[in-house]
């Protein structure tokens, strides 16, 4: 699972995470967006918290990655919703 869509599914905040593994909300922005990713150590501490939701191969695209509605991810169907002023199901 992607990280960003696991974020939206369990209604956790940049602000949230980044307490959680000690880093700043900036940093998780970045890698919710894909600008930069975790290094190994911090993905590791990630799969932990997620319960192994966010494996390190979801970081690299790595087996299978279902899409949501329309091949679109969850974090691009929040943002299109949010957008049109539609809300999410």
């Amino acid at each position: 699972m992607r990280f960003a869509d696991w974020l939206i599914i369990n209604k956790t905040s940049n602000a949230d995470m980044a307490a959680r593994l000690d880093v700043s909300a900036e940093t998780v922005r970045r890698w919710r967006t894909g600008e930069r990713f975790p290094d190994a150590a911090t993905q590791k501490l990630i799969f932990d918290l997620t319960n192994g939701a966010v494996t390190p191969n979801d970081w690299v695209g790595v087996g299978h990655q279902p899409a949501g509605e329309g091949g679109r991810d969850l974090s691009e169907r929040a943002s299109s919703d949010l957008e049109t002023g539609r809300a999410s199901s």
